[in-house]
């Protein structure tokens, strides 16, 4: 013989605890009060917006690495829990124009790059391809992966552009604390060459939270 229950709100309206079809709770989420949480929770998650840097601490990734590749990540810190949800990678240059040929140019590379560039994330020591097909050789390349793409022509000078590719992760990488977590970016290619007009660049920001613990 079923028995019936029911849960009802404990400050005495009678209100009774609805249910969905999927025999689930209906439930409400109601806006977050500080009342009552200390100051040290209410701050320990903060915003994070961090450039991916190399060995030295530069954000400038046209470097030669044809020989020895060269690496730019966001690594895990200690006391700090960082949880990535994607990044932005921002391209100045000549010839990358990607409505034209330069979509199968890397920059001023017109046969693209040899190696191309990796991006891959650690976690736990294992290793996950964010570029999973390959490194990206060709500019174009770059929209396998991306979520969003910007492409502004002569925005920078007459013949260099500006180009930005936003990569969204379905979860966050989460860079857990005091580990050797990180997301990284690596050239294994002379970029020196393929963008060395005046006004170009290439670097990426890490944007998600990070908590303190």
């Amino acid at each position: 013989m079923p028995v019936k229950t029911e849960i009802k709100d404990g400050l005495g309206s009678g209100r009774l605890v609805g249910v969905t079809q999927s025999n689930a709770l209906l439930v409400s989420v109601l806006p977050q009060s500080s009342r009552g949480i200390p100051a040290e929770d209410l701050s320990s998650l903060r915003q994070l917006r961090e450039f991916f840097t190399d060995a030295s601490g530069s954000e400038d990734q046209i470097v030669d690495g044809s020989t020895t590749p060269v690496e730019f990540s966001v690594d895990a810190e200690i006391s700090v829990t960082k949880w990535v949800t994607g990044f932005r990678l921002i391209v100045q240059g000549q010839t990358t124009d990607l409505s034209s040929n330069d979509f199968r140019k890397y920059a001023q590379t017109t046969a693209g790059l040899t190696n191309g560039v990796d991006i891959e994330a650690v976690q736990s020591g294992i290793t996950t391809a964010i570029t999973g097909a390959g490194a990206v050789q060709r500019m174009g390349q770059y929209l396998r992966y991306a979520d969003d793409f910007v492409n502004i022509i002569a925005a920078i000078s007459s013949s260099v552009d500006y180009l930005h590719f936003d990569f969204t992760f379905d979860r966050p990488v989460v860079l857990a604390e005091g580990s050797s977590d990180r997301v990284l970016i690596r050239i294994n290619d002379d970029l020196t060459a393929a963008l060395s007009a005046s006004g170009s660049a290439q670097f990426a920001i890490a944007r998600g939270y990070q908590e303190s613990v």
